[in-house]
């Protein structure tokens, strides 16, 4: 036998429910991530997220360790930028390193650079170059040369 009752949406996503503190935690931490984001060089924008904010401390998860040290030269500017525009009682910033980031972007450019070696193919007037070098190039570098010259297209 079922203990629970079903319930009234609306009363799911009343003040005191936790599906609605949930929800408000959500957006207040999508609207620090936008101003952490905003503060940052754009190299950095990509390697960086809010994990969390608790007890006024900031979480920042790093995609690597060297990314890290190039962020905590910018945590002075972090911290009072933060205190400016939303967060006045930041007390410090955190860091944790999650691998995870860099995958998400190294399988970006990885999926554009392959795309771009596909479409490169070796022409025929750039093999007639090579066969023109590899003439007067020494053995070694000549049988090179004319390897790579036969896979023109």
């Amino acid at each position: 036998m079922r203990d629970n009752e079903p319930q009234i949406l609306t009363s799911i996503l009343t003040q005191n429910s936790s599906l609605s503190q949930i929800k408000e935690r959500i957006s207040a931490l999508n609207k620090l991530s936008s101003v952490v984001h905003d503060l940052l060089p754009s190299p950095l924008k990509p390697q960086c997220r809010v994990s969390n904010y608790r007890q006024g401390i900031l979480i920042i998860e790093v995609s690597s360790a060297s990314w890290l040290t190039r962020l905590k030269y910018e945590q002075s500017k972090l911290i009072s930028g933060i205190r400016k525009k939303l967060l006045p009682s930041l007390s410090s910033i955190q860091y944790r390193i999650n691998p995870d980031i860099c995958l998400a972007v190294s399988q970006s450019i990885n999926c554009s650079s392959k795309n771009a070696t596909m479409t490169s193919v070796l022409t025929a007037s750039s093999a007639n170059y090579l066969y023109a070098i590899a003439e007067n190039a020494p053995n070694k570098l000549k049988k090179q040369l004319i390897k790579l010259a036969n896979h023109a297209k």
